[in-house]
């Protein structure tokens, strides 16, 4: 079995954003509770460390940075409608990058295979300069960063199939030849981005693909969304990293969205991504934790995902059946990046 490493820390709990917030405690507790439940070998864990000023400053402003350090002196800050922040957000929002990054040094490192961690407040649609949708600081994003500004890769893949597309991700790599973004998401949903049409920019031109997907799709069409556009995309990239936004927000009971993704259709794309980092990487991937707010369904998922994440990267993928009602969004998505990659 391959070496997985956990990412898990109570710390995580503290963030409060409001009594009926959907982004709430328990949504790590019970994924670190099922974590911790699980018995298979080769399963390690590991505590978090701190995000540095100078990563945090490698995605945000350094004024943002420092508004969202004041709110640990203020009960409560409201950065927008959604996004609310208690005295020790500040402090967890820190802790979740630098647990991000604490899976990736030790894959970059040797000391697992691959990583997942579980991590809140999540990150992906934290702008350079602004908090919205549930997130502070960009974890992923900060990720990517660091591999290329620290460790020297000059080609990093981000998939994203939380249920709502990564708008900080996607801005912030937009003209960026060194990370291909991908993103699953439903559409139109919030933040209202992640259209066909947003590919990239410059230098990023075709490094930036959305696959918007209306409400009700599930297993089929996710499936064979990776099966004939991401996994052709992602060979021909051939990333020297992989890191997963994680999100169980596409799953049928989230109460936050209407697609119909279930456990099974999770593995299924865990299987094909490390699938995917085992081809062009040594297997180097990380997944962190993103949306998800049914806690049945993200304790679920999230075993689902770590328990294919031990498993050989060699065993057999099943072919996509089914998901026929995808095929015109994947044709058109072909028609707007077909000539920066070989969907053959």
């Amino acid at each position: 079995m391959l070496k997985t490493g956990v990412v898990a820390d109570r710390r995580y709990l503290k963030h409060f954003a409001g009594r009926a917030h959907p982004e709430r405690p328990a949504r790590a507790e019970v994924m670190i509770e099922m974590a911790e439940s699980l018995t298979r070998p080769n399963l390690s864990f590991m505590a978090p460390r701190e995000a540095t000023h100078e990563e945090l400053a490698s995605c945000h402003v350094p004024e943002y940075i420092a508004t969202v350090a004041r709110t640990a002196s203020m009960d409560r800050f409201d950065f927008d409608p959604d996004t609310h922040s208690s005295r020790d957000s500040y402090e967890t929002a820190i802790l979740a990058a630098g647990g991000v990054l604490t899976a990736v040094e030790a894959v970059m490192d040797g000391a697992i295979d691959n990583g997942f961690a579980i991590v809140r407040p999540p990150g992906h649609h934290a702008l350079p300069n602004r908090a919205m949708g549930f997130c502070f600081f960009n974890n992923v994003a900060i990720v990517a960063k660091w591999l290329i500004e620290k460790r020297g890769l000059k080609r990093v893949m981000i998939v994203d199939w939380d249920v709502h597309h990564g708008n900080g991700l996607q801005d912030i790599f937009y003209e960026s030849p060194e990370v291909l973004y991908v993103s699953t998401h439903q559409f139109p949903e919030y933040p209202g981005t992640g259209s066909l049409h947003e590919i990239g920019y410059g230098a990023g031109l075709g490094f930036n693909v959305n696959a918007p997907m209306p409400a009700e799709f599930g297993d089929a069409e996710y499936i064979r969304v990776f099966d004939r556009l991401i996994m052709p995309i992602g060979r021909h990239f051939k990333p020297e990293f992989i890191l997963v936004s994680c999100g169980f927000d596409a799953h049928f009971r989230d109460p936050l969205a209407q697609m119909r993704v279930t456990e099974a259709g999770f593995a299924a794309m865990a299987r094909r991504v490390k699938r995917l980092a085992a081809e062009c990487c040594g297997g180097k991937m990380v997944a962190a934790l993103e949306g998800g707010y049914d806690l049945e369904a993200i304790a679920e998922s999230g075993r689902a995902v770590i328990d294919e994440f031990g498993r050989d990267a060699d065993e057999p993928i099943r072919p996509d059946e089914g998901g026929d009602r995808v095929m015109p969004m994947i044709e058109r998505a072909a028609q707007n990046v077909g000539r920066f990659w070989n969907l053959g």
